[in-house]
């Protein structure tokens, strides 16, 4: 039980990049409430939500990794605060990279 938590993080970093993966493959049929937003360009707008998914995905993988390399009975907010971190740093930057692709 000691690397539950990373067991965790790997599986739901893969299943986001599996929806990632559908979502840039199928469109937007996939994201929910696609049509309340006022999309021009279906496949791009797909994408670009590929795109940010897939960094998104990254967070807890990254949470995953350092969980297994610090004892979580020491410091058990490090991993979370490195989920939290990557988070926010993965949807800065997709909004960053993403930006002029409208």
């Amino acid at each position: 039980m000691e690397s539950a938590f990373s067991i965790l993080m790997f599986i739901f970093s893969g299943a986001l990049l599996l929806y990632a993966g559908l979502v840039a493959v199928f469109g937007v049929t996939l994201i929910v409430r696609h049509w309340t937003a006022e999309i021009k360009d279906e496949k791009a707008y797909a994408r670009r939500f590929a795109k940010i998914l897939a960094l998104t995905a990254l967070a807890p993988a990254l949470s995953g990794v350092v969980g297994l390399l610090v004892d979580m009975e020491q410091s058990p907010f490090l991993p979370l605060l490195t989920l939290l971190l990557g988070i926010i740093a993965a949807i800065w930057l997709g909004v960053r990279l993403t930006k002029g692709e409208e």
